[in-house]
């Protein structure tokens, strides 16, 4: 969890979100300089593997967006699935759904499919 230096703790000054974004809420003294501490979840190979086929993913949808059924829709879910991937206890319901609706709006086209396919195996191994 990320945690800061120069915060005023008296009053609440900074706030860090799970998704590590700051929030200056009051008075802040000092410098705003960020110390990032791993573990944890991040350090999941399994989730570092799912991560790594949807920027491949991403890298494929790219290079054929003019093929796919609806690259909007196909965007929409790369979104979709990375806000999950990126949350401290990612919904395996919800990532299925996604993975079923890409697929749809992905199409016949191979290059991309087995990329996605490829994604939900990764997803799969990390969900258990």
């Amino acid at each position: 969890m990320p945690i800061s230096r120069g915060q005023d703790r008296g009053s609440g000054g900074i706030h860090i979100t799970g998704a590590g974004n700051q929030v200056n809420t009051g008075r802040v003294r000092g410098d705003m300089h960020n110390i990032h501490i791993s573990g944890g979840q991040g350090d999941d190979p399994r989730l570092l593997a799912a991560q790594a086929k949807l920027a491949e993913l991403t890298i494929a949808l790219d290079a054929h967006a003019a093929e796919v059924t609806s690259i909007d829709g196909c965007r929409l879910a790369v979104s979709r699935i990375d806000d999950e991937l990126r949350s401290p206890a990612p919904d395996a319901r919800r990532l299925t759904e996604i993975l079923e609706m890409l697929n749809h709006v992905i199409g016949p086209v191979t290059a991309v499919t087995t990329v996605a396919e490829a994604l939900k195996t990764a997803v799969d191994a990390l969900l258990g």
